[in-house]
Formats: C-alpha cells, structure tokens, sequence
C-alpha cells in the first residue's frame, strides 16, 4: 500500500473516531446540562425508565428552568417555567408543533400520519386538528352536558352498590362518556367483552410505549433490521394493531349502521360527522385515516380523566377535612335532595380550589408527549435547534419552590389566595391554566369536555357520598395519610391500586340517586342497541 493510500486511510479512520466520540457531547450554545459521557451523552441516567418527571425535576433545581440532555443522537431539550413554556412552545407554533419520531407507536398504532398524539406535523393532521378542536370546542362541548349528567349518576350508583369495585366503576365511566363521544355508543358494563377488550389492548400498547421497554429504535434506526426472530417487538405491535383496527372497525361499521338506519344519536358523534363530510366518495384511505381518530379520542378519554378521578378519591379518603369543607360548600349551594348540575360548579370556589389542587400536586401529564422542534428558537440567549425534542416538565413547575409555597403539601387554601395558587410575589404573566393538556398547536382539543366532566363528577362524588381511609385489618386503625403515586407506563401518572371506604352520605342521598337513576337510564338508552 502506498504512503498515499495509507495516509488517506488514516485520515478516514481518524475522522470516523472523532464522530463517533462526538456522539452524546453537548453542542455549544444549548443550555446547561448535566456532564455527558461519549456515545451515550446522558441516556444513562434515564435508562431505567422510572419516574422520569422526578429525574427531570430533580435536574431542573440544579440546571434551571431550561437544560438539555444529549440521548445518543438525540438532544433533548427540557422546559420547567410558565415563562419558558410560552416562550418556547406557544410562541412558535409552527416550529414547535411537530412530534419525534415513534417506531413502536407507528408498528402498534393505526392513524398513520393522522394519529392525533404521535404523529408528525403536516397539513393532512392539521386538518383533522381543525375538526376535533371544532368538535370539542366550548360551546359544542355542551352538548354532552346531559350524557355526563346522566352517566355520573349511573357511576354514583355504582358506586353505592359496588363500592368496593371503585376503580372499575370509574374506569367504565370514563370510557362510556368517551365512546358516547367519538362513537355513539356507551359501555353499561365494565365486565363486557368489548371494554375488557379494549383496556388490555390499551394497557399492552402503554406498556409497549414505555420508556425502556424496547431498545431505542429512533436513535439507533439499524435497530428496526433486527430480523424477526430476534424482534419481539414485531409480532406485539401487529398483534396490538390487528387488534385495535378490530375494534375501531367494529364500532366504525355500527355508526354507519346505525345512521343508515335513521338514528339520530349517530349522526352527533364524533365519527358520525365523519361519515358526513365532504370527503371524496370512494376514497376509503381518507375515511379510514380521518375515522381513526376516533380510537385516539377514545383512548384518551378512557385513560386521563380516570386518572384524575382515582387520584380525587384518593385525595378524598386522605384528608377528610378537605372532603367536609367542599361537601359543606355544595349543601349551601344545592337545594333540598337534588344532585348537583353544571350550572352550580361556577358557586363553588372551594371544590374548583380543591380540582386544580389534585391537578397540581399529581398533574396526570407530568412531563406530557414530547414536541419536535421543526425551526429554531432562542431562550434566555440558550439555542434550542431544529429537530431537538422539547419535554413540557410540568411536574417540576407545579412543585417549584419558588413559586409554590410547600409544594409538597396538599393544599387547595392556596389558589384561593392567588389565581393560579403561587406566592404572593409571583409574576404571574405567563401562568395559565390548563398546562396539564398541553402547549402551542398541540394542545390537548378535548380540555373543556374534561374540565366539564371533572367538575360535575366531582361535585356529584362529594354531594352523594362519604370516602375514608381503608383500615388496617390488624389494628383497625386508619391506613397513613401518604398518598402513593406511580409513574404508569407511558405518559399519564395514575395512584397505584389501593383501597379505601365508599358509603352514602346518608338514606336521602341514597334515595335521590335511585330516583334520578330512572331518568339516567331512560335518557342512556338512545346509546344502546346495535
């Protein structure tokens, strides 16, 4: 070999050597971090997959309320202020409105380039957008006021007569209203074939998208070449995908059924108004991408607001005395024998104190879906480039100790001193309300049907009933006050399962939910039937 040659070679393997090493180091310009270590950056500390918004918070009392982290190829950019979440996602829309990658979401899912959580941005997904956020918008969003209504009042029955089965009476609540939405039909069972179908399904695609579960296909992408007897991951993503299509079809095919039938209730649903849009006949692809925004409205739907609701009844049964001070502020409120309506909610500043103080101090989307930056910004002089993921850390804003007093205490007097419950001296300029359902162009388009569904669900839980601690079966005393949360896989934070004790307020209370229950059940039966 010639010295030519060698020296050509040398220069190539040299040059290879210093890329490779470069790998994981933090460019200059990009906010602080924690020390990197070549080829990997900071993935080691994220590597376990457990407890991320604590890990991130953790970094954020050291780094501030921007840092970065370097995960392999990848740079990861973490914002933990109202300031620096306005700053860099809502003010740049566009630029911060797309999603990273996701090959395990994109072998299980089934909206293709439409999915409303995972997908990137592009003109056909802002277009879908537009009709969801139509669709909930706030005024349409009172046309399922009644539905709520009447299937909260199923749930306080449940409830009664089940007590012991909470989680699951909660958990068929939540996926009914949500069906009743997006496909026309409600779900008067949780032991039904179908809704036990769809939550293992959902609970096999959580647990696939879980951080760590799988290797890092979107930083190592030779990874998705793994043939297929050494890639578990394949034969789980089309078992999940067959499975859900399944579902989606099934109940897809039941509203054109339905509506070919002259029903009614099908043409409001969500896929409903699908079936009723100019989309160019004989363009199934169209129908089939746009309908399936159906299964991603359930799935949220399903998940996030029965999380809420867990963590309220656990809440509940914790501090009692908050329990006494709502329930005390609803009587004086609410006349006679009647369950609580929407319209009573806004005569409530107490409960509306105690809802955001469940949100605060376990927000249900501690670190939420993360944004890809499709253009650049700039925060506090620190770069946040193009195609780096940016991570909305509300864990670490909500528990910030210089903006709420003890954050780590249980609280609701709090947001009734200052709007958004931070200390007297807080520039509150940049604080809003609804963090926990997103940022810019990605906000979360079903917020104020949840808002609505928490807050008449939870006046109705407090009106009607009494919770308590569980006991200890070896003492009879009261279990701890320690509320006990995890960080489920994916992104919603749920209690873990424990127990705690339902009863009725009393025979009245018991007697005027039977009695509404008659009308509830009339009203739900236009969603029944095939």
């Amino acid at each position: 070999m010639q010295r030519s040659e060698i020296l050509v070679l040398g220069s190539l393997l040299a040059w290879g050597i210093v890329s490779v090493l470069r790998v994981g180091r933090r460019r200059r310009g990009l906010p602080p971090g924690p020390r990197t270590v070549p080829l990997f950056g900071n993935a080691l500390l994220l590597a376990d997959g457990k407890d991320l918004h604590l890990k991130l918070t953790d970094l954020a009392r050291s780094y501030g309320d921007i840092f970065s982290l370097e995960i392999m190829t990848m740079t990861m950019i973490v914002l933990s202020s109202p300031t620096a979440i306005k700053e860099v996602v809502d003010k740049h829309g566009w630029a911060a409105s797309s999603r990273p990658g996701n090959y395990i979401a994109e072998i299980c899912g089934s909206g293709g380039d439409v999915d409303l959580v995972f997908a990137a941005d592009s003109p056909r997904l802002q277009n879908i957008r537009r009709v969801v956020a139509r669709f909930f918008s706030p005024q349409n969003s009172l046309r399922y006021v009644p539905a709520e209504t009447a299937e909260s009042t199923v749930l306080l029955n449940d409830l009664i007569t089940q007590p012991a089965a909470f989680s699951d009476s909660i958990r068929r609540y939540t996926h009914s209203l949500a069906k009743i939405m997006a496909y026309g039909q409600r779900a008067p069972s949780f032991h039904s074939e179908e809704v036990q179908e769809f939550y293992t399904t959902l609970d096999q695609l959580l647990h696939a998208l879980g951080f760590g579960t799988y290797p890092p296909f979107d930083l190592i992408p030779a990874l998705k070449w793994i043939p297929p007897p050494f890639a578990p991951w394949r034969a789980v993503g089309v078992q999940i995908k067959s499975v859900r299509n399944a579902i989606h079809t099934r109940m897809y095919e039941g509203v054109r059924r339905r509506q070919a039938a002259g029903d009614v209730e099908s043409t409001e649903c969500f896929i409903g108004k699908v079936l009723q849009s100019k989309i160019p006949e004989g363009d199934e692809e169209a129908y089939s991408r746009c309908s399936h925004t159906g299964l991603a409205l359930l799935d949220a739907g399903s998940d996030t607001s029965a999380a809420f609701l867990l963590s309220l009844v656990l809440v509940l049964a914790t501090y009692p005395e908050c329990q006494e001070r709502a329930r005390a502020e609803i009587d004086a409120v609410v006349d006679g024998m009647r369950l609580p309506v929407s319209e009573d909610f806004p005569k409530l500043p107490y409960l509306n104190a105690l809802i955001k103080e469940v949100m605060r101090f376990r927000p249900q989307f501690p670190i939420g879906i993360p944004h890809l930056m499709t253009g650049n910004a700039v925060y506090k002089e620190y770069h946040v480039p193009k195609d780096s993921m940016v991570v909305l850390n509300t864990y670490a804003l909500f528990h910030d100790p210089e903006i709420f007093e003890e954050p780590e205490v249980f609280n609701p007097d709090r947001f009734l001193k200052s709007e958004h419950g931070t200390r007297p001296a807080v520039d509150n300029t940049d604080f809003r309300d609804n963090f926990l359902f997103g940022g810019g162009r990605r906000i979360c388009p079903g917020q104020w049907v949840a808002q609505s569904t928490m807050h008449l669900t939870s006046m109705r839980l407090i009106w009607a009933l009494k919770f308590g601690a569980a006991t200890d079966p070896s003492t009879g005393q009261p279990l701890s006050r320690e509320l006990d949360f995890y960080a489920s896989e994916g992104a919603v934070v749920m209690p873990k399962p424990f127990n705690c004790v339902i009863e009725p307020r009393s025979q009245e209370h018991r007697d005027a939910v039977v009695q509404e229950l008659v009308d509830a059940n009339f009203f739900l039966s236009r969603y029944e039937g095939n």
